[in-house]
């Protein structure tokens, strides 16, 4: 690693639902874990299995804290939870679906990182959380409110409105960051697989996408879970029929 990426070394802070697995995530966490000075995340009670205990074991350096039960609010309890463990000067917001194809993507935003402290996707009027690198001593200077403020208006809404008017904000689509080669975000992962988990798959978004990314999630890259691999064969018996008749 170079000066720059050691002298910027932020907090990771995901929030992750207690019945799903991201084996890809994990390995990118594991992968580029030296560029972080610490990996919090925030489970809460969402689903069955409940894979906390599995993803402890997994990820033993892994800094892991638990909102309980699932409410409206879980999104903000969540991230404010994690945040009390935060040490570093920078914050990255990150989210399990979203995914860099290699150290040149952290590399090109640390770099950006020296002329502005607000650096990640805009949709519409807020920052999305799938990943946003800030500025501890910005964010402290907003209320943190990352609740949801009604229709249009999701999550971190309310703390992207003040990130645009305090800090020195810079998309990553505008640093030579392009998408699906640099980085890739798949809105829906965590949608579908809940509808899988469901037994319904008629709101199933972006199949041909899904069954690649369920496919490699069982890589043996990192330790995987018996049950969270069976629910990868279930998938594909749901969603087609080659998979039905290869997995019964």
């Amino acid at each position: 690693m170079d000066d720059l990426t050691k002298s910027i070394k932020p907090d990771v802070v995901m929030v992750w639902p207690s019945g799903c697995d991201y084996p890809l995530c994990r390995w990118q966490l594991e992968t580029y874990k030296s560029y972080f000075e610490r990996i919090i995340i925030t489970t809460y009670d969402h689903g069955q299995p409940d894979m906390r205990e599995f993803l402890k074991q997994a990820m033993p350096k892994v800094i892991f804290k638990d909102a309980g039960v699932d409410s409206e609010s879980w999104r903000e309890r969540c991230t404010l939870l994690a945040l009390s463990e935060s040490r570093s000067e920078w914050i990255l917001f990150t989210e399990q679906d979203f995914m860099w194809k290699d150290d040149h993507f952290l590399h090109k935003v640390f770099e950006e990182a020296k002329t502005h402290d607000v650096i990640g996707i805009r949709q519409g009027t807020r920052l999305h959380p799938a990943f946003l690198l800030v500025k501890k001593s910005v964010l402290n200077q907003t209320k943190k409110d990352f609740s949801v403020n009604g229709e249009g208006k999701d999550h971190f809404w309310n703390v992207s409105q003040e990130l645009l008017k305090i800090g020195n904000f810079k998309d990553i689509r505008d640093m030579g960051l392009y998408e699906g080669t640099d980085w890739y975000h798949f809105s829906s992962l965590t949608w579908n697989l809940f509808r899988i988990k469901d037994g319904d798959v008629l709101e199933f978004h972006e199949v041909a996408e899904f069954l690649i990314y369920n496919s490699l999630s069982r890589t043996k890259r990192v330790i995987q879970d018996a049950r969270w691999i069976a629910f990868t064969y279930y998938a594909e018996t749901l969603l087609t029929r080659f998979g039905k008749f290869m997995n019964y």
